[in-house]
């Protein structure tokens, strides 16, 4: 017996920087012999390895009875700043018997407090303006090792708005790309502590950072005519916030300051006075009124008093809105700024500190252009050889490629995106480059214009790479599409959106240094979806090969949670195309598309969920989005306790049809119950529990009906891009149910039991009233307005009725039938059948027909060609001659091509065929049911989920009516498995498997954890 894969938060990668006071343990066992349970764990933990072998110990659990291997709290004692902790844990069985001691796994405590960045400063070149280049900066330093002794540690810990890119000593600190991440940087930035040890040299070193616009800054009006970037894409723009200056001069002690403009700025949001000369009297204060302008005015007040004279036209700036209101907070313009500390200690203990304040240097570097939507220009000539290198030259005189003068200088002090802003550890992974992708085609369908096919959707970074022929000054053009024109040239219409009048420029261009050993390069502040790339520029005569233009697909490093391959090549293309969607929108947050939006719609994420967790484990992502979702909720105004239709929320998002929403919203209770019936985590709910309230009350107060309606909410987004409309009446108080089921549940788990009665009897009113509503007892169908009314009864009714368990028990299969029937009646186009859900409506579909064994009727709706159809998505078309390769945002191919929203389906691939599921009222997957569906043409599928407790695995066949399914239970937990029976013989079950009960063609069984391996003969197809 062993144990493993211990983790922190849902990490297992010993992550640096934890900010989490009391993070939560878990561990599975590797390996365990048959029927294996765990009945007690023991967990110590210490300052070191070694401290750890000699037992001193700063936490020893003793012996705890408790068959939990998840969500088990530090109980160690108050965890401090930078300590490091080394961590084991063994186990014992119910037969008494006691594992080793696991290998130690360790986690380091980032910084804590506010204080412990000090004495280090917000620093940002003081004279960029918005169109200038990015700014770098660079630090120099010596390491004297004949002081303290050797360096034993070094860690960098890094804030850069939007996007930070840092090397030490001309090396890069991390594999991570595009840190630290989106966020609502009014309320917080993320940071990053990096394990530079290795990295730090005798003598000279030299720290470089460069900074990207990243969604911190996102506007239209920086163009480059050089490149052709006349027309920059972005789907919104940044808020520019509060600037001007002093109408009246300011003195110490001073709480209000007279300006010659008082738009822009947010009581609770930060003003900041004399940003001038580099920030040397700079004094941000908090806002707390805000009254008229001019020297005649009442000025703006703040807290606290000013310390400084700051004399009459000394500039101010101010904040974006940290209480939201209607306010898009998120996307209060912020530029490019950081805050580090570097530190190195010593083989004495002794610690030298580098921290961001005056003594860096900073200047313009050689991207000229940067664009979280449009793209970016890099001209390499503009390129300092060795800045980022021990002895780099940091002086006025500092040269570039070009000859040109660098004109390096002193950082300025930079005010905090907004006083209210906190420095934030990130729990989700980081993105990586997880694959390179070679292209399969390269054509020029023009002369001087080459499109390189990848074969594959994805979301990531063009890299290339040209010979040393190329000369100095070639501006070459990458320009990224998801389609095809009829000439073959590109077309970008489904990466952009919104009209011309949001710009039509989405590229990135390279400008040559002339180099003779050749060139490689790729974008590095923003990312692309594409499975072409058209490339012009290229000199007269340059052929370019396959080498030229490599891919590299980028996503957050999520562990891969789940497999599914069957014997039909259909299903195995649609699973590819999902895989492929879920990857292309996770990325800091998850996104709703990679090219045209990049947003994170709580809908576009949670309703999917079921077939997302499948795939890649979410078990500390989630709980990144649960902090964008509470930041992402109103603090003020008539919708407190509203959550934005998209979080972080950098354009419209709390009023209106595309705002306020039930069913986006709602994600602030959905992602804490997802992570406890996923990963059994009950932290989240109980750190959110006030913010999940403060929704469910914004819903009871603001979106209910009166009279009859009393517990009837109409949302606004219904069914969104659903083939065939569904009341928003229905959505919305199926979505009112869903939350106040869930906020019962889980208040009872937290031992709210007085909140639980509560929210369980607004359950029970919201189900009597939505039947009233809406179920038409003639007919035996849930309609737009119950009985009396015909009219709405769509696929999605009937299936969030039965999914969400508000059909009466005794009308459960009139409403099944009735939704069998639609899915055959719906023909828009022909063919049929065709399953007609969006993105509330589709996984409910899935699931009430396969929970009602109804699987033939997926089954066959997946062979339809006809739209709206799976096999539509794949048809051949001049835009997409192969078909698709990922899912698409709409029925109709519209929009993106790239999008999560109709990848439900995927949930059934592992939950149907490969037979996976977790039993109804289990958590954390403890409780498993093993129920393979054998439909169409299948003879053979293999599947295998990741659960917290181990890997669960299936895989059966259909050999000349004979069934042969293995199953392997993972350890510590149990497993149902339903067995098809052939004709009137008995299946073959093995030794352990406890016989229960037949439930119609179905014989069931109960095991343990172990491998099994069941045989049934005579076994017929379903019809």
């Amino acid at each position: 017996m062993t144990v493993g894969h211990l983790s922190i938060d849902g990490r297992r990668d010993e992550p640096l920087g934890i900010d989490d006071p009391s993070p939560r343990l878990g561990w599975q066992v590797t390996s365990a012999p048959a029927d294996w349970t765990q009945q007690a764990y023991q967990v110590r933990a210490a300052a070191s390895a070694t401290d750890l072998a000699r037992g001193h110990c700063l936490w020893d659990s003793g012996k705890v009875q408790s068959e939990a291997q998840t969500d088990i709290p530090w109980r160690g004692g108050v965890l401090e700043s930078r300590q490091r902790i080394v961590w084991q844990v063994r186990l014992w069985d119910s037969r008494g018997d006691v594992t080793p001691w696991s290998s130690p796994a360790s986690w380091e405590m980032g910084l804590l407090k506010r204080a412990d960045w000090d004495p280090a400063l917000w620093i940002e070149h003081a004279d960029r303006k918005i169109a200038d280049p990015l700014p770098v900066f660079a630090r120099a330093f010596t390491v004297d090792n004949r002081h303290g002794g050797k360096v034993v540690k070094a860690r960098l810990y890094i804030a850069g708005v939007g996007l930070h890119e840092a090397s030490l000593n001309g090396q890069a600190v991390t594999d991570e790309v595009l840190a630290p991440g989106s966020s609502n940087y009014q309320l917080s930035v993320e940071y990053r502590t990096y394990d530079v040890t290795r990295l730090i040299r005798s003598g000279a070193n030299t720290l470089g950072i460069e900074l990207g616009h990243g969604q911190a800054l996102v506007t239209r009006s920086v163009t480059n005519p050089a490149t052709g970037r006349t027309a920059p894409y972005s789907w919104w723009q940044s808020q520019f916030k509060g600037s001007g200056t002093l109408a009246v001069a300011a003195a110490p002690g001073d709480t209000v300051v007279k300006l010659t403009s008082v738009s822009g700025y947010h009581v609770g949001g930060t003003i900041n006075i004399d940003t001038g000369d580099g920030g040397d009297r700079l004094e941000p204060r908090t806002i707390t009124t805000i009254g008229t302008a001019g020297a005649d005015g009442t000025g703006i007040s703040f807290t606290p008093a000013l310390t400084r004279q700051h004399a009459a036209a000394a500039a101010v700036t101010g904040s974006g809105n940290s209480l939201a209101s209607t306010d898009p907070s998120a996307g209060a313009a912020v530029s490019p700024r950081l805050i580090a500390r570097l530190e190195v200690t010593k083989a004495d203990g002794s610690v030298q500190t580098i921290v961001t304040d005056h003594t860096w240097k900073t200047s313009l570097g050689p991207t000229t252009t940067n664009n979280w939507y449009s793209g970016s220009d890099y001209d390499a000539r503009r390129e300092q050889p060795g800045w980022n290198r021990p002895g780099a030259d940091l002086s006025l005189t500092a040269k570039r490629r070009d000859g040109s003068t660098v004109g390096w200088a002193r950082a300025g002090i930079a005010p905090p995106p907004n006083l209210t802003t906190d420095l934030v550890w990130r729990v989700a992974e980081p993105v990586k480059i997880a694959d390179r992708i070679r292209a399969v085609g390269i054509t020029q369908p023009v002369p001087g214009v080459w499109v390189f096919d990848f074969g594959q959707n994805f979301a990531g970074w063009p890299e290339l790479a040209v010979d040393g022929t190329v000369p100095e000054g070639t501006t070459i053009t990458l320009k990224p599409a998801e389609s095809l024109t009829a000439d073959g040239t590109v077309n970008q219409a489904s990466i952009m959106g919104g009209g011309s009048s949001r710009g039509t420029n989405v590229f990135a261009t390279y400008t040559t240094r002339g180099d003779r050993h050749g060139e490689t390069w790729h974008p590095r502040f923003h990312y692309f979806g594409m499975q072409w790339v058209q490339v012009t520029g290229l000199p007269t005569g340059y052929t370019p090969t396959a080498k030229t233009l490599t891919g590299l697909q980028l996503h957050a490093a999520t562990p891969t949670a789940g497999t599914v391959t069957t014997s039909n090549d259909r299903i195995n293309r649609i699973h590819r195309m999902a895989q492929y969607s879920i990857m292309s929108n996770m990325m800091s947050t998850f996104t709703d598309c990679p090219g045209r939006e990049k947003l994170a719609y709580p809908a576009d994420y949670l309703q999917p969920f079921g077939s997302l967790h499948r795939n890649f484990g979410y078990n500390a992502y989630l709980r990144t989005m649960e902090r964008h979702l509470a930041e992402g909720q109103s603090k003020a105004g008539d919708n407190i306790g509203n959550v934005a239709l998209k979080a972080p929320v950098y354009d419209w998002g709390y009023t209106g049809q595309f705002g306020d929403e039930i069913n986006w919203g709602n994600g602030i209770i959905l992602v804490p119950w997802h992570l406890y019936e996923v990963y059994g985590d009950t932290q989240t709910m109980a750190r959110y529990y006030p913010q999940m309230q403060a929704f469910m009350k914004y819903i009871r107060t603001q979106k209910v009906g009166t009279g009859a309606d009393t517990y009837i909410v109409n949302a606004a987004l219904a069914d969104w891009i659903a083939a065939e409309g569904t009341s928003g009446r229905i959505t919305g108080t199926w979505g009112y149910h869903q939350i106040a089921d869930r906020m019962a549940k889980m208040a009872d788990l937290l031992g709210r039991h007085a909140d639980a009665l509560e929210y369980r009897s607004l359950a029970t009113n919201i189900k009597t009233a939505f039947n009233d509503a809406f179920y038409n007892t003639e007919l035996g169908r849930y309609t737009s307005r119950g009985t009396g009314d015909a009219t709405g009864a769509t696929q999605a009714a009937q299936a969030l009725a039965l999914d969400e368990g508000l059909v009466p028990d005794s009308e459960r299969q009139r409403v099944l039938e009735a939704l069998v029937e639609l899915v055959y009646a719906f023909q828009p186009f022909g063919g049929g059948p065709h399953l007609s859900g969006g993105t509330i409506g589709l996984a409910p579909i899935v699931r009430a027909l396969s929970d009602g064994g109804r699987d033939d009727v997926l089954w066959d709706a997946l062979q339809e060609d006809t739209p709206p159809s799976y096999g539509f998505f794949m048809a051949p078309t001049t835009a997409n001659p192969g078909g698709l390769t990922t899912l698409p945002e709409q029925w109709d191919m519209g929009n993106s091509k790239n999008h999560m929203i109709l990848l439900q389906i995927e949930e059934w691939f592992h939950s149907g065929l490969a037979g996976i599921r977790q039993a109804r009222g289990s958590a954390g997957y403890r409780s498993l049911v093993i129920d393979p569906r054998i439909v169409g043409d299948l003879t053979h599928v293999h599947g295998s989920y990741q659960t917290p407790h181990g890997p669960v695995e299936t895989e059966w066949s259909l050999v000349k009516g004979t069934f042969r399914l293995k199953v392997e239970v993972p350890p510590n937990t149990r497993a149902e498995v339903r067995i098809p029976r052939g004709g009137h013989t008995a299946p073959d079950a093995p030794a352990g498997a406890d016989f229960r009960h037949i439930e119609g063609d179905r014989a069931t069984y109960e095991v343990p954890s172990g491998t099994y391996v069941f045989v049934s003969r005579d076994v017929r197809r379903a019809k």
